[in-house]
C-alpha cells in the first residue's frame, strides 16, 4: 500500500486552525465592541468587570431612591411655603384686628379658618405613603420619615419628619384673648453651678392636662442654667440629672461632657444609637425610652426624651431639656443683658416667643401651646426653680465639747424624803455635772444648692472676739477655680467690701489679679499689699490688705481702719479657691468640704466637729480664736479646764436637830450654765437654697401675636431644614451620577475592544485564512499527482 507523508500538508493545516480562531475572535469583538466578553478571554478582568458592574447597578437604584426622597421632601417643602404663608398673613389680620378694632368673633373665626388650612397644608404634603410635615402616623400616612439607600457599603440617608400642623406650632386653641405667662426673671438670682442649678421650667396644654397624642404630645420644657467653665470636673452635671429624671426609674445614663454624647450607665443601657447626616442622633434605651439629641438654637445641644408611645410608635409624652450656658468668670463673663438674652434665644429655639420687660427685665412667653392658668398656685405652673433666695441663711452657737464637775448634792431616802445623819446634819452624795466648755458657730450648707460664682456666690460669716458684732471676723467665700486662674466671685467680694469700707464710687474686684479699686497701694510686704482706700462717704481713711496663699490659692482681704495691720479690730475675708469635682454627689459635697476646712484651720479656728450628713455640710468653727471671752466668775471642771458655767445661790440646809441655829447650817455650792456671747449668733451663710419662681397668667392681642410669631419662627427654621435636605439630595443624586460614570468608564477601559485595531485584526485573519486554504488546496493537488505516476 502506498502512503504519502506530506509535513507540508501538516503544517498548513495548523496554520489554517490558528487563523480561523484569530479570525473568530476578531469577529466576536468586532461584533460585540468588547475584547474581554467571556472568562474565557481573560480571567482577572472578567471578574472585576463584573464587580464592577454589580456596583454600577447598585447605584442605579441608590439615585432611584434619592430621586423619590427628593420628589418627598420637594412636596413638604412647597406645603410648607403655603402654610409659611398663611402665618404671615394671620400674624397681619390679628394686629390689623387691634389696630382698627375689628369685632374679636370675627378675628377668632379668621383664626380658626387658617389653622384648618394649615392643618390641610400639613396633611397634603404626602407622597408615596410619607409625610414629613404630619408629626405623625395619620390617615394616609405609613411613614413621619423618610430614608433610602446612601451608598453600596450599607450607609442610609434619613430625613426626619416635622409636626407643621396647628397643634404642632404651637397654636391649639389661638383666639385673641390667647393666654401666655410672665416670670420675674432676675439673672442674678440664678444658680449656675453645682448638680442642682436654676431650672426654668414651662409646660404644654396637653402635659397639664394629660391629653398627650401623636400630633400634640405632652411636653414638658427644661432650660438648665449651666457655669460654662467647670474645668475637667464634668460640667452639665445638672443637665445630665435632669435627663436621668425624665426617664425615671433610677436612671444612671453617663455622657461626655465635652461633646454630650450619652454613654450606658450601670441600669440604664443604650442598646442602639445612630447620627444621621443633620448630626441629630437617636438613642434607644433598655427601659423603652427614647432620646433624640439635637443642636439647639443657643448652640448647645438639646435632649428630648419620648417616653410614652401610641400603637404605632408615635411618642405622646416628652420631655426636652435645653442646657444654657452661662459663663460668669473670665474674659468672656456675662452682663446680665447677657444671661437673659442667653435664656431667651434657647426659648424661642423651643417654639415659644419671648418678651423681656425693659422695666424689670420679666420675661413673657407665648406660643408653644404653653400652659397657663389663671393661679399661679395650679399644677404644672411655669416656673424658675432652685432659685437664689437672698435672704441669709442664720447660724447657731453649737457646744462642740463640754466637762464634768464633782459637786455635793443632798442625800435622799428611799422615800424619797431627805436623809440626816445622827447630829441632825444633811447627809451628801458627789455628784457630776456636765457643761460646756467650748462653743461654736455652726454654718449649713447644702451642697446641692450652693453657689460658687457670681452674681452672688455663697458667703459664710465666722465672728470672733471683736467688741461687736461683724468685727474682728472672718467671711469666707466660695470661689471656682477657673481654666483661666480668674476669680468666679470678684462681684461678691466686691460688694462685701463695699459694705465695710462704704467706698464712693462702688468698690470693684479685679478678676484676674483681684485687687480692689478704687484704691492706691501704700505698702508691699512679705507677700502682702496694702491699699487706701481714701473715698469713703466717711471721708474716714479705710485700708485694705491683699495676701495670696501659696498652697491653697485662696486670697484674703483685710478690711482696717489702722494701716499698721494687724493692730486694730479688723474683718478678713477670704475667696477659699473650690476644684468641683462632680464625679458623683460625694465627691462634690468633699470637693467644697474640704477647702473650707482646710481655709479655717490655717486661720486658726478648730473644725473638728465639722461634717457631712446627706448631703449637708455642717462646718462648725470654734477654738479661742471664735468663741469669745469667758465670762467673769467662771469656774473649772474637775480636770482644770475652764467651763461655761458660773456660781449660783448655794442650797442650804438646816440642822433638824437645832433649825434654828444658823451656824450649823449646810451649805452646798450651785452652778448654772452660761450661754455663749449673744453676738456670736450673727454667724451666718448666704446659700440661697430652693426658691421657686412662678409665673403669673397675661393674655390678649399681643400675646396671640407673639403665640403666632413664634410658630412663623418655628415653620422657617422646618423650611430652611427642608431646603437644606433638598441641596443636599441633589448633591447625592450628582455624586452619585458622577460615581456611576466613572463605574461606567472604568469598565470600558478594561473590557472594550479597540475597533479600528479589531478591524485590521479581522481583515489580517480573513487573508491568512484564505491563504492557508488555497496552500492546502495546492498541496492536496501535488498529492494526487504523485499517486498517479506510482500507480501508472
Amino acid at each position: 500500500m502506498l502512503s504519502v507523508n506530506n509535513a507540508a500538508v501538516l503544517s498548513g493545516l495548523q496554520a489554517l486552525s490558528q487563523a480561523t480562531t484569530a479570525l473568530n475572535k476578531a469577529e466576536t469583538a468586532v461584533s460585540t465592541g468588547k475584547s474581554v466578553s467571556t472568562a474565557s478571554d481573560n480571567p482577572a478582568i472578567y471578574s472585576i468587570a463584573n464587580t464592577m458592574q454589580a456596583q454600577s447597578s447598585a447605584l442605579t437604584g441608590i439615585s432611584q431612591g434619592l430621586n423619590v426622597l427628593g420628589q418627598v421632601v420637594q412636596t413638604a417643602s412647597a406645603q410648607g411655603t403655603l402654610i409659611n404663608n398663611a402665618l404671615t398673613s394671620l400674624a397681619a389680620n390679628i394686629s390689623e384686628g387691634q389696630n382698627t378694632g375689628i369685632d374679636t368673633s370675627t378675628i377668632n373665626t379668621q383664626i380658626s379658618q387658617t389653622l384648618t388650612q394649615i392643618d390641610s397644608m400639613a396633611s397634603s404634603a404626602t407622597f408615596n405613603g410619607v409625610n414629613l410635615l404630619a408629626g405623625a402616623l395619620v390617615s394616609g400616612v405609613n411613614y413621619n420619615t423618610a430614608s433610602t439607600s446612601l451608598d453600596v457599603y450599607g450607609g442610609t440617608l434619613k430625613i426626619a419628619g416635622n409636626n407643621a400642623t396647628s397643634a404642632g406650632l404651637g397654636l391649639s386653641g389661638l383666639n385673641v384673648d390667647q393666654a401666655g405667662v410672665t416670670i420675674p426673671f432676675d439673672p442674678e438670682s440664678l444658680v449656675i453651678a453645682g448638680p442642682q442649678t436654676t431650672t426654668l421650667t414651662l409646660h404644654n396644654i396637653a402635659q397639664a392636662t394629660g391629653t398627650g397624642t401623636a400630633q400634640d404630645p405632652a411636653v414638658q420644657y427644661q432650660f438648665v442654667a449651666e457655669e460654662s467653665d467647670t474645668g475637667a470636673n464634668n460640667p452639665g452635671t445638672s443637665t445630665l440629672a435632669t435627663i436621668n429624671t425624665a426617664i425615671g426609674g433610677g436612671a444612671d445614663l453617663q455622657w461626655d461632657p465635652s461633646s454630650g454624647d450619652l454613654t450606658s450607665g450601670s441600669n440604664t443601657v443604650i442598646t442602639s444609637q445612630y447620627t444621621d447626616p443633620n448630626g441629630v442622633k437617636f438613642y434607644t434605651l433598655n427601659s423603652g425610652e427614647a432620646i433624640q439629641v439635637s443642636q439647639g438654637s443657643n448652640g448647645n445641644p438639646v435632649y428630648t426624651v419620648s417616653s410614652t408611645f401610641d400603637a404605632l410608635g408615635n411618642p405622646t409624652a416628652q420631655s426636652v431639656i435645653t442646657p444654657v450656658t452661662i459663663t460668669s468668670a473670665g474674659s468672656g463673663k456675662m452682663d446680665d443683658e447677657a444671661i437673659s438674652d442667653t435664656f431667651m434665644t434657647a426659648i424661642s429655639g423651643q417654639g415659644f416667643h419671648v418678651d423681656r420687660s425693659s422695666t424689670d427685665g420679666a420675661l413673657t412667653i407665648s406660643g408653644g401651646n404653653i400652659y397657663a392658668p389663671p393661679l399661679s398656685s395650679s399644677p404644672s405652673v411655669s416656673a424658675l426653680t432652685n432659685a437664689i433666695n437672698t435672704a441669709p441663711l442664720s447660724g447657731h452657737i453649737v457646744a462642740v465639747s463640754s466637762d464634768t464637775k464633782t459637786v455635793s448634792i443632798a442625800q435622799r431616802n428611799d422615800d424619797g424624803t431627805l436623809a440626816y445623819d445622827s447630829s441632825g446634819n444633811i447627809k451628801t452624795t458627789p455628784s457630776t455635772e456636765s457643761f460646756v466648755s467650748i462653743y461654736g458657730q455652726q454654718v449649713s450648707l447644702s451642697s446641692a444648692q450652693t453657689s460658687l460664682a457670681d452674681p452672688i456666690a455663697t458667703r459664710m460669716d465666722f465672728n470672733t472676739n471683736g467688741t461687736a458684732a461683724g468685727k474682728d471676723g472672718y467671711q469666707l467665700v466660695l470661689n471656682q477655680t477657673t481654666s483661666d486662674g480668674k476669680l468666679s466671685s470678684s462681684q461678691t467680694i466686691a460688694g462685701s467690701l463695699q459694705s465695710l469700707v462704704d467706698s464712693t464710687p462702688t468698690m470693684t474686684v479685679d478678676a484676674t489679679t483681684g485687687i480692689p479699686a478704687p484704691s492706691k497701694i501704700i505698702s508691699q510686704s512679705g507677700g502682702s499689699t496694702v491699699f487706701a482706700i481714701s473715698t469713703t462717704s466717711t471721708g474716714v481713711p479705710m485700708y485694705i490688705s491683699l495676701e495670696k496663699d501659696g498652697t491653697t490659692g485662696n486670697l484674703t482681704y483685710t478690711v482696717s481702719s489702722s494701716s499698721d495691720f494687724p493692730q486694730g479690730e479688723t474683718q478678713n475675708i477670704v475667696a477659699v479657691s473650690v476644684t468641683p469635682d462632680m464625679t458623683s454627689p460625694s465627691t462634690y459635697q468633699d470637693s467644697l468640704f474640704t477647702p473650707i476646712v482646710d481655709t479655717l484651720t490655717s486661720l486658726g479656728i478648730s473644725t473638728a466637729s465639722s461634717s457631712i450628713d446627706s448631703g449637708t455640710l455642717s462646718i462648725v468653727a470654734s477654738g479661742s480664736n471664735i468663741a469669745g471671752s469667758l465670762p467673769s466668775g467662771t469656774v473649772t471642771a474637775d480636770n482644770g479646764t475652764p467651763v461655761w458655767a458660773t456660781p449660783a445661790a448655794p442650797s442650804v440646809f438646816s440642822n433638824i436637830q437645832h433649825p434654828y441655829d444658823s451656824t450649823l447650817d449646810t451649805y452646798l455650792s450651785v452652778y448654772q450654765s452660761v450661754p455663749a456671747n449673744s453676738f456670736l449668733l450673727a454667724a451666718d451663710s448666704r446659700n440661697f437654697s430652693g426658691s421657686t419662681i412662678t409665673g403669673q397668667q397675661v393674655s390678649g392681642y399681643q400675646v396671640a401675636i407673639g403665640a403666632v410669631t413664634a410658630a412663623i419662627s418655628k415653620m422657617t427654621s422646618i423650611n430652611a431644614n427642608l431646603g437644606d435636605s433638598t441641596d443636599l439630595i441633589s448633591q447625592l443624586t450628582k455624586n452619585t451620577a458622577a460615581q456611576q460614570d466613572a463605574i461606567t468608564t472604568g469598565i470600558s477601559a478594561l473590557t472594550d475592544a479597540d475597533l479600528a485595531k479589531q478591524s485590521v485584526l479581522l481583515l489580517s485573519a480573513q487573508t491568512k485564512q484564505q491563504l492557508a486554504v488555497q496552500s492546502l488546496s495546492i498541496m492536496d493537488g501535488q498529492s494526487s499527482m504523485i499517486l498517479k505516476l506510482f500507480q501508472g
